[in-house]
C-alpha cells in the first residue's frame, strides 16, 4: 500500500492501530485497508486532542504526547477482597499489578491521580491502609533494584548454574502458609500454592452423563452365562434398540435364526448383555 501523504507514526497490537495522519486523509486512508479483503474490514475513532489506545489515553499538549492510564466504561473496580480465602502474597500481587498500570502506563504529571485513585479502590476492598503503603514502597524499591541490576556489569559470581525447585500446596489458612518455612532452611526450594476450590467444581454448564444403552454408533458383545462363547456386534442405532431385537428374535424363534438363537436353542444355555 503506498500513499502520498507521512505518517508520524503508525503503532499495532493485534487488531488494534493507533496512527496519525491528516485529517483530509483518514477516510481514504480507512478505504484502502478495508480494500485488501472483504473479510477484513476496520473502524475508525477519530481522536481530537486525546485518544484512547489500549490501555493509555494520548493526549497532545504543546507538540507534545501526553499518556495516561485509560479504563473504559465498564471497569468496575472489582478485585481480590483482603477477607477473602487466598494466600498474602496474591493480595500483595494485586496491589503490585495496580501500581504497574498506575505508574508504567502514564506520566509523572498523572501518578499522584492515578495513585489516589488505587488506594480508594483498595480501601473499598477491605485493604489496611499500612498494608497498602508498605506494598506500594515494595514495589517501587523492586523498579530501583532492577534499575540498577541493568546498569551494573554481571560478575561471574552473580551467575549460578543452581534451578530452583517449586513445591505448590493446597491453600489452606494457618496451616499451609507454614511451608513457607522452607524458603528459610533450603534456598533452592520455593513454596506456591493453589486455591482447591474451583468454580468447576460447584457450577457444572455440561449435559448429563448419556447412560451406555442410549448410545449409537457402538461395538457391543454378548456373552454365553455357561460357557466361554461370545458373539461380537456393531449397531449405529442406540444398543437399548439392538438388545432388544435380538432377545425378540429368541423369544419369538424365527425360522431364520441368527448365531445367538442357534447357541441358545442347541446348548440350552443363557446369555448376558454387556
Amino acid at each position: 500500500m503506498s500513499l502520498n501523504f507521512d505518517i508520524l507514526f503508525y503503532y499495532r497490537y493485534i487488531d488494534d492501530i493507533c496512527t496519525a495522519v491528516p485529517p483530509s486523509q483518514i477516510d481514504g486512508l480507512l478505504e484502502q485497508f478495508n480494500s485488501f479483503h472483504p473479510c477484513l474490514q476496520f473502524t475508525v475513532e477519530r481522536g481530537g486532542d486525546t485518544i484512547n489506545f489500549l490501555n493509555i489515553t494520548v493526549s497532545i499538549n504543546k507538540n507534545r504526547c501526553n499518556f495516561d492510564w485509560y479504563r473504559k466504561p465498564t471497569f468496575s473496580g472489582r478485585f481480590l477482597n483482603f477477607h477473602s480465602n487466598h494466600p498474602l502474597t496474591q493480595k500483595i500481587g494485586t496491589i503490585f499489578s495496580l501500581i504497574d498500570r498506575a505508574f508504567l502506563l502514564s506520566d509523572g504529571m498523572f501518578h499522584t491521580k492515578n495513585l489516589t485513585f488505587i488506594i480508594n479502590i483498595l480501601l473499598q476492598k477491605d485493604y489496611p491502609l499500612d498494608f497498602i503503603f508498605d506494598s506500594i514502597n515494595q514495589r517501587i524499591k523492586n523498579w530501583i533494584k532492577k534499575r540498577h541490576k541493568v546498569h551494573n556489569v554481571v560478575t561471574d559470581s552473580d551467575c549460578t548454574n543452581e534451578s530452583t525447585s517449586w513445591l505448590t500446596v493446597p491453600f489452606i489458612p494457618l496451616h499451609t502458609e507454614k511451608f513457607r518455612t522452607l524458603n528459610r532452611n533450603k534456598s533452592d526450594i520455593r513454596v506456591a500454592f493453589h486455591s482447591p476450590n474451583k468454580m468447576g467444581k460447584y457450577i457444572k454448564v455440561q449435559k448429563d452423563t448419556c447412560p451406555l444403552t442410549s448410545k449409537s454408533n457402538v461395538v457391543y458383545k454378548i456373552s454365553c452365562n455357561n460357557c466361554d462363547a461370545s458373539y461380537v456386534g456393531q449397531t449405529g442405532r442406540q444398543l437399548k434398540t439392538r438388545i432388544a431385537e435380538h432377545r425378540n428374535h429368541i423369544r419369538h424363534k424365527a425360522s431364520a435364526r441368527s448365531v445367538i438363537t442357534e447357541h441358545r436353542l442347541l446348548h440350552n444355555h443363557d446369555h448376558i448383555y454387556i
